[in-house]
């Protein structure tokens, strides 16, 4: 029972988190995130995928915050994810909007063998995993209508790396942590060292206090 209880009450939170950055869950969608968690928990006791171990934690930290792109994003779009880790942003966004067609780029083996078990289980279609460097990787000749990474804290290393794979017209979102308006220009000049136009800039709270985040939107030109 009490197993029950815990199960429901971390549903709630995740429903109620997801609601409030703009990405209602559906019933369907909240098992799919539980089972999701549980298996990140399992796994994490043994390979350590993230340092994130409290799962009220995982859920805000983790789930809502990987959601708060996808207000912003082509609901049936390409994306790549580069170093998604335990699979974040990718797998909650294509959890909750089945649509997209998603590819994430992870050097690490095991959260390799996590990221394929948790797509296989959950018959998540259309999203394919490659375990290399995003450096090294040969990406298919049709580009992606946007890349998004949530695992660098620095916005000039990122840049770097994604410009040369972008069309003209293409997207990069960049999850950073909190920023401050006088921060903007710097990251602007920054990435218009590398043909990448800052479009979009989104400051939002996580649930619960969880802390500040900024979503970056470039387009290559």
């Amino acid at each position: 029972m009490e197993d029950k209880l815990h199960k429901a009450r971390l549903g709630d939170l995740l429903r109620q988190g997801s609601q409030e950055v703009g990405v209602p869950l559906e019933n369907q969608q909240i098992e799919h995130f539980s089972f999701y968690l549980q298996e990140l928990l399992e796994w994490n006791k043994t390979f350590n995928l993230t340092g994130i171990r409290d799962p009220e934690d995982i859920v805000i930290k983790h789930f809502v915050d990987s959601l708060t792109p996808l207000p912003y994003l082509e609901p049936f779009g390409r994306l790549l994810d580069i170093g998604p880790g335990a699979g974040f942003p990718s797998i909650p966004l294509k959890i909750a909007a089945p649509g997209l067609q998603v590819q994430l780029v992870e050097a690490s083996r095991k959260k390799v063998s996590f990221l394929k078990h948790i797509i296989r289980t959950l018959k998540l279609h259309s999203a394919i995993v490659m375990q290399s460097r995003i450096e090294d990787v040969e990406l298919p000749g049709e580009p992606f209508d946007t890349i998004i990474s949530r695992a660098f804290a620095h916005l000039e290393p990122l840049v770097k790396i994604v410009s040369p794979l972008m069309e003209p017209g293409n997207t990069l979102v960049a999850m950073l942590g909190p920023t401050t308006s006088e921060d903007h220009p710097k990251l602007a000049d920054c990435a218009l060292a590398e043909n990448l136009e800052l479009q979009r800039v989104v400051l939002l709270e996580l649930p619960r206090g969880r802390g500040g985040r900024t979503l970056l939107f470039f387009t290559k030109i």
